[in-house]
């Protein structure tokens, strides 16, 4: 895969879920490119952050707690942001859990609060600490990490059925970015949504230890691989950069192609 080429010297961007997956992807690519970071994550340090040219401040909070948000984006006295990907999230669908997402009509309501407390109220506290920063510095701009289950449905997405709490939380991020698009556009903030299809993290791969689901999922792929962090960052990289000037209250399907088809 060749890589995607970005400059941001001198810009500050704060993100969350630093400490694993696809926000340690972003994290890291933003480092390397020159980017001053605040990585956040209620998960332990990583190991292998890149050493620059760029920095990176490592702070542990829980993203449910404003306060914690808050101090966290303050940790460094930085007065100012360029950008805020909010890579954080939450899947509880796996099964060792004793409650596990699934159809609303039947799921324990407190999955569906958890879900919904990391996902969506989680990048609310993360809007509301970053906004007053962004417009400091003139501007800048906003990644969601959202999914294409928050654009569209599908009725076979897990073996076991529905799981509302993540959909429904990821719709509801998707709304929220759009709506900073229209509120902020004026003011020089851009707003826009990553809706990855099958990516293989560590939140994922459970999923993923089944070979024939994984062969099932290329195979139902117009690019017939199951993505990975890299595929998201790079999209990541252009929607926060200077490249993308004009793109705001998008949302941009990182997917294989899986969304452009009828079934």
């Amino acid at each position: 895969m060749s890589e995607v080429s970005f400059d941001f010297t001198g810009r500050k961007a704060f993100v969350t879920g630093a400490g694993g997956g696809v926000g340690f992807q972003v994290a890291s690519d933003l480092v390397s490119a020159g980017c001053a970071v605040i990585a956040f994550d209620i998960k332990s340090e990583p190991e292998n952050f890149p050493s620059g040219p760029g920095s990176f401040t490592y702070v542990r909070g829980d993203l449910c707690d404003p306060m914690a948000v808050e101090a966290a984006m303050n940790s460094q006295g930085i007065q100012d942001l360029d950008f805020v990907v909010n890579a954080a999230g939450v899947a509880l669908w796996y099964d060792n859990l004793e409650a596990k997402d699934g159809s609303i009509v039947d799921i324990d309501m407190t999955v569906w609060e958890k879900t919904m407390q990391v996902n969506l109220l989680g990048a609310v506290h993360v809007v509301r600490a970053a906004i007053p920063k962004i417009l400091a510095s003139g501007g800048g701009s906003l990644v969601f990490i959202a999914s294409v289950v928050g654009a569209r449905s599908m009725d076979n997405l897990m073996k076991t059925g529905p799981i509302d709490a993540y959909q429904v939380s990821k719709a509801g991020v998707i709304s929220l970015s759009r709506s900073l698009a229209l509120t902020y556009g004026r003011r020089g903030i851009r707003s826009n949504t990553i809706c990855p299809g099958a990516i293989w993290t560590p939140m994922t791969a459970s999923i993923y230890e089944d070979k024939n689901r994984v062969q099932a999922m290329s195979e139902r792929t117009p690019i017939p691989r199951i993505g990975m962090p890299e595929d998201i960052s790079n999209a990541c990289l252009f929607l926060l950069s200077d490249r993308s000037e004009f793109v705001t209250g998008t949302d941009m399907m990182v997917d294989g192609g899986l969304m452009a088809k009828v079934c």
